[in-house]
């Protein structure tokens, strides 16, 4: 097969684009003439392995069944462009590159005098770039769902401690404790916040899962501060079979959103003068931090929205109403990051949560 390479200008003109070009001769026979740098850089075949089009569609597309539907839809496409005097054909296909990668190429066939042209254009990256631009969205919104739904514990209970100071039925003692309280409510929500920019990167905007070394005492004594007073007032007692000085690796900003749904759940389901158990077990291949409360327990509507990960648009106002939907994003971003969530729950029988943290 003749190198055209060095005589002629069109060829060379041809060798600076950067897309991926096949130029054939435009007579029955389909001898490849050319194939431009960019085809050799990227597609990785030459002119010396390929020297007609029947070795080319043995090597762009060695799975015999899939070759034979390809060449087959070519064809067709070829005879109907003769027919109704067109110029331009082209087929989305898998290609197999010489190096054995699989990659999606939009390929275009243009009738030049007595050339064809045949250019790849390489959607593979736009539909990564897509791909990647949807996940960063994905992330993004799940985040700022996770953020809204936990800020509203803490709110909730800055108004509850502003409110009783306005009735003024607070002596100094109770007023100290309220602003107290106050504080380390406020700490915790700009924590959150700061937590959140700081774990999203700059430059692509997508979360970074950080592992880290968490003890988990320490961990339930910072999340308990969170829900004290809601807590206190309600009556309800947290028990908790936590061996001294557990240790667990994973992201503690994943955990917190995690358990913090969990508990703020359980604490919403859970009666006057009811229990809420938190126990950690490991086992051989992962860690499993257990929530147990002794409330009503979840309807099978509820259980199946969680389990299917319904959003809010598609939930029903008996599951937006019953336990909301932070623990439905909190699932399903623990679910992206080394982690399970298994429920189990009945109407009479309370409601048990594992947070399960693969090794």
């Amino acid at each position: 097969m003749k190198d055209l390479s060095d005589s002629s200008v069109f060829f060379k003109t041809i060798d600076q684009v950067v897309t991926p070009i096949i130029i054939e001769a435009n007579t029955t026979e389909t001898n490849t003439i050319y194939f431009n740098k960019a085809f050799k850089d990227e597609i990785g075949y030459n002119t010396n392995e390929i020297t007609d089009r029947a070795k080319w569609w043995n090597a762009a597309y060695p799975e015999p069944a899939y070759r034979m539907e390809v060449v087959s839809v070519w064809s067709k496409m070829e005879v109907a462009a003769v027919n109704q005097e067109k110029q331009h054909i082209n087929l989305v296909s898998k290609i197999c590159c010489a190096d054995k990668s699989l990659k999606w190429y939009d390929v275009h066939s243009v009738v030049v005098g007595q050339m064809k042209l045949i250019t790849f254009l390489n959607i593979n990256r736009a539909k990564e770039k897509n791909e990647s631009l949807i996940n960063t969205i994905q992330q993004k919104n799940l985040l700022l769902s996770i953020l809204t739904h936990d800020i509203r514990s803490p709110l909730g209970n800055i108004k509850g401690l502003l409110d009783a100071y306005k009735m003024n039925c607070l002596n100094k003692a109770e007023i100290a404790d309220v602003f107290s309280m106050l504080i380390g409510q406020i700490d915790y929500v700009l924590n959150m916040i700061n937590t959140t920019r700081l774990r999203i990167g700059t430059e692509t905007g997508v979360f970074r899962f950080c592992s880290a070394k968490i003890n988990i005492n320490d961990f339930l004594d910072r999340c308990n501060q969170v829900f004290n007073y809601t807590r206190i007032n309600q009556h309800i007692n947290f028990v908790f079979e936590i061996p001294a000085s557990d240790i667990i690796y994973y992201d503690r900003f994943i955990l917190e959103i995690i358990f913090r749904n969990i508990i703020d759940n359980a604490i919403k389901h859970t009666p006057q003068n009811g229990t809420i158990k938190i126990s950690l077990i490991h086992h051989a291949k992962y860690s499993s931090l257990m929530v147990t409360d002794s409330g009503k327990g979840m309807t099978r509507a509820q259980m199946e929205a969680i389990t299917n990960n319904i959003n809010q648009r598609d939930a029903g106002r008996e599951i937006v109403d019953g336990f909301g939907l932070g623990l439905i994003s909190a699932k399903e971003i623990l679910e992206r990051h080394r982690g399970k969530l298994a429920i189990s729950s009945s109407p009479a029988g309370g409601t048990s949560c594992e947070i399960m943290i693969y090794n």
